[in-house]
Order: structure tokens, then C-alpha cells, then sequence
């Protein structure tokens, strides 16, 4: 356990370096672009995203499920990178060819080549989730730790040296987020996280069909978080686009404790035995949920100061927008690893059929109000179903294990384990450099 700990400490310290760049290199970017600028840019990086998602086909998914099968590890972790590379490829191509047979103009994009542009960063974003999941399921947190601190590093240094130099432009942001896509995964080839082998085609096979079983659950997942974005694109403007994601990404940071418990966490959910991975699941939930609740608190409180403050008085529409959406974000933080345990389990609709009907909740909510209330009904949409989704992870693992749903309150207890964990440590941590993600 004492090992965990420092890794979740190495972790939060990086995280905390990373946190401070990625809030500076989003500050600049919303007051050089503007509300509209900014909504053009994140309509082109979150298709790309999108893509991506489709692209990967949760073969990271099948990793975790396949990885209690030790004799398989070493092959899994070969086929990583080349076959990220080629399902990559294909779904930025796919990315692409939707957006120009629907026509940028519907989403208020300027043309199809900054669309293009985005698309590269596809096969480098399935290499890297692939690629970090790997890794974390080695239990090499601090890899990831130094991969996410170096992307962190190039897009700042990047983006600042452009804006010093007035040369900030939609486009110009998306080459820079292509380009920081390939960092992370230099990291892991240099510092012997993944390594990219001699192709198991046999087990390249196994681990998609695996993994196809699962992608309707993640993919689902991932469109109730972006679908708001495409849907309030098409019904108001690039401005109010701008704006409402500057407010998710600014709650997103709230979230970043809880993913470092989550992370840390998953060796010990995928390689312990399964009554150890329930007790760890429970106590590291309750840990999470205290986390969820004090950070929805700091960011609802600090949003009117700190919204105007950093990002410019453009986006102080955004402040209404944080308080919405802090509720159902951090929840959605708090269920990820009863969500993570479910996958053990290898029965794919636990992971499907909750994640199909949130979407189909947001969605449904999201064309009665985005009509009515614009970013706020979008908002208000969202953070249900983030809510809803919460709540059914959570309750199928409780039935699935057998935990009485009181075992995953917090109670005093946890939050004076907590406390005085972060209490031991501060001393070490500032004597310690920085290893980091974001």
C-alpha cells in the first residue's frame, strides 16, 4: 500500500505541473482566438478525438480483459503500436470524409482542411491510448507520469512562442495538438513502456473481436461527453461552441485527483486476486467520491473569480455553465473505477447497455433544450445524464459483488486516512522533483 501511495503522490505532483501548464496554454488560446476562435478550433481537435474513438475499437478494453492471462502480456504489449497505427489511420481517414460529405459549413468550420489537419493526430492518439494503457497495466504509473509532463511542455512552449509572435490561428493550434500527440508516445518507447514488435496477427485478431464486444459501451461513453459540442454547434453558433467547452474544460480540470487514484489503481484492480480487487475498488471509490465532492466545491466557488480572470471577460457566459456542469463530471470521476472493476468481469453489457442509455438520455434532452436555453440547457443536459450514468456503474458493481451500497459512502474514517496521507507527505513532496501528466 505504501507503494501505492508514492506512486499516486509522484503522480498528483506531476499532475499538479501539468494542470498549471495546460490552464496557462488554454488561457492563451482563449483570449488570442476569442469565443469563436476557440469554438473552431475545439469543433476540428474534438472530430478528430471522435475518430479516434471509433478508430481504436476499445482494443485497450480487451488488453485490460486479456491481461489476467499472463502468458499473453508480452504479445499484447508488442501489437500495441502497429496495430494503433493501422486502425488509426483508417479512422482518420473516415474522420475526414464524414466531415466533408455533411459539409464544415454545418458546423461552423471554415473549410475541410483544418478538419484534414486534425485527423493526422488520429493514428498518434490510438497508438497512445493503447500505449498507456499498456503501461498501466504494467504498473508503471511514473512512465505515464513523464510522458504526459513532455507533451504538457511542448504544446506550452509551443503555443506561447506563437502567441508571442502573433501567429495564433485556429489552424495553427490544431498542427500544434497533432504534433504533441506524438510526445507521449516517444516516452513510452524510450523509457520501455510499450515497444513496438513483430505483429501477433492470431492475437491482434482476438484482442479486436474482444475488444468489438466492448466498443458500443466506450464509444457510447465517449459520445456522452461530445455530443453536447456537435449539437450545440449545429443549433446556435462557433461563439457559444466556444464558450460552453471552454466551461467543460475547466470543470475537466476538477477531475484530475480522481484520475490519478483511477490510474494508480488499475494494476491492482486487473492483476490481484478478485476479492482484493473488490475491497481495493470500494476503499478507493469512497477516497473518490470525498475528492468528487470537494472539487465540484472549488470550482463552483471559484468559477465567477477565476473564469473572467484567466480566460478574459469574453467567456464570463461560461460561469453559469461551470455550476452545471460540476455535478455530473465529477460524479461520472467518482464511478471509474467500479466502472474499471465491471470490465473483469468480461460481461460486455455491463459496460454497454448503461453507457447506451445515458447517450441516449443526453442526446434526447439535448434537442428539446439546446433549442430553448442554448449552452445552458446543453449543459443542464449533460450533467444528468453524466449523473445517471454515475449511479448505474456504481449500483451494477455493488450487485455484481455483492457490496452493500452503504460500504461505498465515505465516512469519517476515510477522510481522516486522507488527510493525514497528504499531511505525510508534503514534506517529500517538496523535496522531490517533478516527474508529471495533464
Amino acid at each position: 500500500m505504501a507503494d501505492t501511495a508514492r506512486q499516486a503522490l509522484g503522480m498528483l505532483g506531476s499532475r499538479a505541473v501539468c494542470l498549471v501548464m495546460l490552464v496557462l496554454t488554454s488561457a492563451v488560446i482563449a483570449r488570442s482566438l476569442e469565443p469563436a476562435g476557440r469554438g473552431i478550433y475545439f469543433m476540428a481537435v474534438t472530430i478528430a478525438t471522435t475518430a479516434t474513438v471509433f478508430a481504436h475499437l476499445s482494443v485497450e478494453q480487451a488488453q485490460s480483459a486479456l491481461w489476467t492471462e499472463t502468458e499473453l502480456r508480452d504479445a499484447l504489449t508488442g501489437n500495441s503500436v502497429p496495430l494503433a497505427l493501422a486502425l488509426g489511420t483508417l479512422g482518420g481517414i473516415a474522420g475526414t470524409a464524414c466531415v466533408a460529405a455533411i459539409g464544415p459549413e454545418t458546423l461552423h468550420l471554415p473549410g475541410l482542411s483544418i478538419v484534414a489537419t486534425a485527423c493526422l493526430g488520429v493514428p498518434l492518439g490510438v497508438a497512445v491510448n493503447y500505449a498507456n494503457n499498456i503501461v498501466l497495466l504494467r504498473g508503471r504509473s511514473h512512465v505515464v507520469a513523464w510522458a504526459n509532463l513532455a507533451r504538457a511542455l511542448v504544446q506550452c512552449g509551443v503555443l506561447l512562442a506563437l502567441a508571442a509572435a502573433g501567429a495564433l490561428t485556429p489552424l495553427s493550434v490544431v498542427w500544434v495538438w497533432v504534433a504533441s500527440e506524438s510526445v507521449p508516445l516517444l516516452v513510452f518507447i524510450i523509457m520501455g513502456g510499450t515497444m513496438a514488435g513483430r505483429p501477433n496477427l492470431g492475437l491482434a485478431r482476438t484482442t479486436v473481436l474482444t475488444g468489438a464486444r466492448y466498443h458500443p459501451g466506450p464509444t457510447a461513453a465517449f459520445l456522452l461527453l461530445y455530443v453536447d459540442v456537435f449539437l450545440l454547434g449545429t443549433y446556435t453558433s462557433a461563439e457559444e461552441v466556444g464558450i460552453y467547452t471552454l466551461a467543460a474544460t475547466f470543470v475537466a480540470y476538477g477531475r484530475f485527483l480522481i484520475d490519478v487514484l483511477s490510474q494508480v489503481m488499475l494494476n491492482r484492480q486487473f492483476e490481484s486476486s478478485q476479492d482484493e480487487s473488490v475491497h481495493v475498488t470500494v476503499r478507493i471509490t469512497r477516497f473518490a467520491i470525498l475528492l468528487a465532492v470537494a472539487s465540484a466545491l472549488v470550482l463552483v466557488l471559484s468559477a465567477p473569480v477565476m473564469v473572467t480572470a484567466v480566460y478574459g471577460a469574453a467567456f464570463a457566459d461560461a460561469v453559469p455553465l461551470v455550476t452545471l456542469l460540476a455535478p455530473g463530471v465529477l460524479a461520472l470521476g467518482a464511478s471509474r473505477l467500479p466502472s474499471a472493476y465491471l470490465l473483469r468481469l468480461r460481461r460486455a453489457r455491463l459496460v454497454v447497455v448503461p453507457s447506451l442509455g445515458a447517450l441516449a438520455v443526453n442526446v434526447a434532452l439535448s434537442l428539446v433544450l439546446i433549442p430553448l436555453w442554448g449552452a445552458v440547457g446543453c449543459a443542464a443536459a449533460s450533467s444528468l445524464a453524466f449523473l445517471l450514468l454515475a449511479v448505474c456503474q456504481t449500483w451494477l458493481f455493488a450487485r455484481a459483488t455483492g457490496t452493500a451500497a452503504r460500504d461505498l459512502v465515505p465516512v469519517p474514517a476515510d477522510l481522516i486516512v486522507l488527510r493525514a496521507a497528504l499531511l505525510r507527505c508534503v514534506p517529500r513532496r517538496q523535496a522531490a522533483a517533478s516527474p508529471p501528466p495533464g
